[in-house]
């Protein structure tokens, strides 16, 4: 039997011969050419009625086939007309009755359709191809289990991936039906958009390419001995290219019980083999949410599930959380949970699920015009997701929705004060702009200010408008203006006089975020007058906002009143009427419940008074968003990362909501690292240490512990902690068990550290891999290599990452860099400084948007002082305008460090002023 390379090179030998022997590759291939909005615009205009006919043949090993039909008609003759196709080879072209050259049309990741060959009306182009599979997790990606060796294959598309497999006119607003044929070997399943219609073996299949008038030299006598099979699957309705999915492998699954009679989808979900047993545990609960999420969803849309069917696959090396693809959503392998999850991660999951499943509605049967709109598109479905969770029947389990919400909205909040801030509804030039998008701005920033609109409006109000906007806009594509019109129609009806086109130039068009703090003037006890001052936060627009919002006000016991649903105005002050004369409080937390967005300042007093009292707020949510004001404060200066670690020490050992306890550890990780000066940072990680061994001596959560543990990992410095950890290792911890990527990241600890011998490090990490053989086990080792501190293996390592034509995945290179630039080996890694800045403009025009910004973010300068933040002010003079990711990295990370050098000096001014004693150096004597 022939070879996976021998058998696709003859293939491909046979097809060109066949095909007229005037294959042409791509001499452009390498160049990015992002379709921008006008050239979107004129496609648009021009074309309708696009229908897609694509077969696949997918061999093993680094390369596939394929063949692409494109039907569509045209209202007139466009001599700019092209399909964009990154791909490596155009085997044959025809357009209409006209065999073309594809050296006449095909380069620099376009086909062109010359006006010669064009015709008013319908329209026909057919390409056959070959393309390499991807490595980086766009396209068509390719990924072999260590484990057993089989080939998995996934498609991942939005925004502008699409035209990475297939040739297509790749852009939301052209819609077309899709009819997929595969060629595959015998036991690999396939999942497309619909259900598979029949599978026969490919040398049955010579009839059925004559009908769709496929080149007959796609089947030949080789598959046919290899054992490959030819399927057919169902036409898919008119949905946007980067909706489309194909994924193939030996996938195992598992099959939903419910009938379509109880209206449900045939539902599957799929993984590779050799996590099958990680799956199963966790099937039927996966199985649960999405029927709970598909009968919340009916109900508020007034809209059925949509498709035929809805199949849920786990998919390698994985570059999000997943992805909405019509009937075929894919997830990530970090949901596959080879330790206990935690509460926490188990409503992250829940989430994810009914996040990707609300587009089904929300994206896919209604879509987006052009990128613009991509926030709608994801913040409905963040919000939408949450609001499930927290009202749908039989998801009563994930009561800390809120909590988590808010916790997340911190990305929103960084990004939103950057000098790279944008509206939500951004300016888009091209596609490049559209995936720099996928931000806390478009995800939690937007989900945010509609959780706002959604309690501006009402309940029934927004849920009207939303069940309209659905009847009357299926199958098609909207803009804003489109779902705001339906509200507003909605409200009238509800009898409100809101001006939403008001709100949405307030909150949608304009950057920033708004900064609130209370004052207010008390007589007799009582409250005189109580205003919401509202200001500006850096970076944003001179704008103020209208809030609708509860204020939370604690007497001197902590009892709480609430005053709901308050309405700031569009000013700079509000005078809140109806707070007037009620019993001066001693705490107020403006924003309570958390309907808007916007910094919460507290006044000293509150302050004060949450310091001493935080253990007395009986909400979560409460707590957490006074955390999160502490640590707003900390971030922009106005308190010292000492007097916030103060507070993690004084109240951490309070908190039992794993949100909390996880967003506080986060803050003192930050500030540890970031925002305390060098030389007293190893004594306020012993502190922090200190804390947490503590704890974890007395702690009986399971999910708490699992939280201090890989804190105490993060936070061990000396030897003597780190022998302790090799002990956990080799010993175990009693009644808790360390997680695999604890344990990995214990071992990428000593990797990282000289005071210990390369022997005992392998013999470590040898047992570890003897005991996992996955691809998780592999890139931990990556990662363990690159950190041993050695000159020679740190250049080995830096050559790898540097390497335009690596055949490593994107998500092994990532480990590289995880142990490559490992703390705690400053002087080692000097020499890296500046290779690294005059590095970084190729690794932003050849390499990937995620390969440049993991590059950036992981592998620069570990101090980040005045000569660093020189560096980069004098980099970013040198990018062009149209180096937007480049430009955009460069902005934030020199606000992010002026950030810290501020705090840096906050923090020595504060030292000066309060007792040592908080910077003790303690020992350990966890055992």
């Amino acid at each position: 039997m022939q070879s996976s390379s021998d058998l696709f090179e003859s293939h491909l030998k046979s097809l060109r011969s066949a095909l007229g022997g005037a294959a042409f590759e791509d001499p452009q291939l390498k160049e990015k050419n992002h379709l921008t909005t006008a050239e979107a615009e004129m496609r648009a205009a021009d074309l309708s009625s696009v229908k897609y006919t694509l077969l696949l043949v997918l061999h093993k090993g680094v390369e596939y086939l394929g063949y692409m039909s494109v039907d569509f008609n045209l209202a007139k003759v466009n001599e700019k007309l092209f399909l964009d196709f990154e791909g490596t080879e155009v085997i044959h072209c025809g357009i209409n009755e006209t065999e073309v050259a594809p050296k006449e049309v095909f380069a620099k990741r376009r086909i062109q359709i010359p006006g010669k060959y064009q015709k008013v009306g319908e329209n026909t182009v057919r390409i056959a191809f070959r393309n390499r599979y991807a490595v980086d997790g766009n396209g068509l990606h390719h990924f072999m289990d260590p484990e057993d060796k089989e080939e998995y294959l996934y498609s991942n598309f939005e925004p502008f991936a699409a035209n990475k497999m297939l040739p297509c006119f790749d852009q939301p607003n052209l819609k077309g039906t899709l009819l997929l044929f595969t060629i595959t070997p015998a036991h690999w399943v396939v999942i497309g958009n619909e259900l598979e219609k029949s599978t026969i073996a490919v040398g049955e299949a010579a009839k059925r390419l004559e009908e769709l008038r496929i080149p007959a030299a796609f089947i030949s006598k080789e598959l046919a001995d290899a054992k490959y099979n030819f399927k057919e699957f169902a036409t898919v309705p008119a949905i946007s290219t980067y909706l489309f999915a194909c994924i193939a492998g030996p996938y195992g699954f598992f099959t939903s019980p419910r009938k379509p009679e109880e209206g449900y989808p045939p539902m599957k979900i799929y993984m590779r083999k050799s996590l099958q047993k990680y799956v199963e545990p966790f099937a039927n609960e996966f199985f649960r949410i999405t029927e709970c999420g598909i009968s919340f969803y009916s109900d508020i849309f007034g809209y059925k599930y949509p498709f035929s069917k809805l199949d849920q696959i786990y998919c390698p090396e994985y570059n999000i959380g997943a992805m909405e693809n019509v009937g075929a959503v894919t997830y990530s392998e970090r949901y596959v949970f080879k330790d206990p999850p935690t509460e926490g991660i188990l409503l992250r999951f829940a989430e994810t699920i009914l996040h990707e499943l609300s587009h089904m509605w929300f994206g896919d049967l209604v879509t987006m015009k052009w990128w613009n709109d991509l926030w709608l598109n994801e913040s409905f479905a963040t919000f939408i997701s949450n609001l499930c969770l927290a009202k749908g029947s039989g998801l009563e389990r994930y009561e800390a929705v809120w909590t988590a919400f808010h916790k997340y909205k911190g990305w929103a909040y960084r990004e939103d004060q950057q000098p790279t801030t944008h509206p939500i509804t951004a300016k888009i030039e091209n596609t490049e702009d559209a995936d720099n998008l996928f931000d806390g701005i478009t995800y939690m920033k937007g989900s945010s200010v509609l959780k706002q609109l959604y309690y501006l409006v009402s309940h029934e109000a927004f849920c009207d408008g939303v069940k309209e906007y659905f009847q009357v806009y299926q199958w098609k594509n909207t803009e804003l203006r489109d779902f705001i019109g339906v509200l507003q129609k909605a409200l009238k009806k509800h009898g409100s006089s809101i001006d939403l086109d008001k709100w949405v130039q307030e909150w949608l068009c304009t950057k920033g975020l708004n900064e609130l703090q209370p004052k207010f003037e008390v007589k007799d006890g009582v409250i005189a007058e109580f205003k919401v001052l509202q200001s500006e936060a850096p970076n944003a627009d001179k704008v103020c906002r209208m809030h609708m919002m509860d204020i939370a006000l604690y007497d001197k016991d902590f009892n709480l009143t609430t005053v709901e649903r308050v309405l700031v105005e569009s000013k700079p002050e509000t005078t809140i009427e109806k707070i007037k004369g009620m019993e001066a409080p001693v705490a107020v937390l403006l924003n309570v419940n958390d309907y808007s967005y916007s910094k919460v300042r507290l006044d000293i007093d509150s302050m004060h008074a949450f310091q001493k009292n935080l253990s007395k707020i009986k909400d979560n949510l409460t707590r957490m968003m006074i955390w999160r004001s502490y640590w707003d404060m900390v971030r922009d200066g106005l308190t010292s990362a000492e007097e916030f670690l103060k507070l993690v020490t004084a109240q951490l050992h309070f908190e039992n909501e794993e949100s909390i306890v996880s967003g506080a550890l986060g803050y003192s990780l930050s500030a540890a690292t970031f925002y305390v000066p060098k030389e007293q940072r190893e004594a306020e990680e012993m502190v922090l240490y200190k804390t947490l061994e503590t704890r974890l001596k007395m702690e009986k959560m399971p999910n708490i512990k699992k939280l201090l543990v890989s804190y105490l990992i993060n936070f061990a410095v000396t030897v003597d902690q780190k022998k302790l950890l090799i002990k956990w290792l080799n010993e175990g911890m009693g009644d808790y068990s360390l997680s695999l990527d604890q344990r990995y990241a214990i071992l990428q600890k000593i990797y990282a550290d000289a005071n210990f011998p390369l022997e005992e490090k392998q013999k470590l990490l040898a047992k570890e891999l003897e005991k996992d053989k996955s691809d998780n086990g592999l890139r931990a080792q990556r990662a363990c290599e690159a950190a041993i501190p050695a000159v020679e293996n740190k250049e080995k390592h830096w050559k790898i990452l540097l390497d335009e034509d690596t055949k490593e995945s994107e998500h092994t290179l990532f480990a590289i860099m995880s142990g490559f630039n490992s703390r705690h080996q400053e002087e080692l890694l000097k020499p890296y400084a500046e290779k690294y800045y005059c590095a970084l403009p190729a690794v932003f025009e050849k390499r990937s948007r995620r390969y440049a910004e993991a590059f950036f973010n992981h592998v620069k300068p570990l101090d980040e002082d005045e000569e660093t933040l020189k560096r980069f002010e004098e980099i970013s003079k040198t990018i062009s305008e149209d180096q937007k990711t480049f430009k955009k990295v460069v902005m934030e990370e020199i606000e992010d460090i002026k950030r810290v050098l501020k705090a840096r000096a906050l923090y020595k001014e504060s030292i000066k002023t309060v007792s040592y004693t908080h910077l003790t150096l303690p020992t350990s004597d966890l055992v």
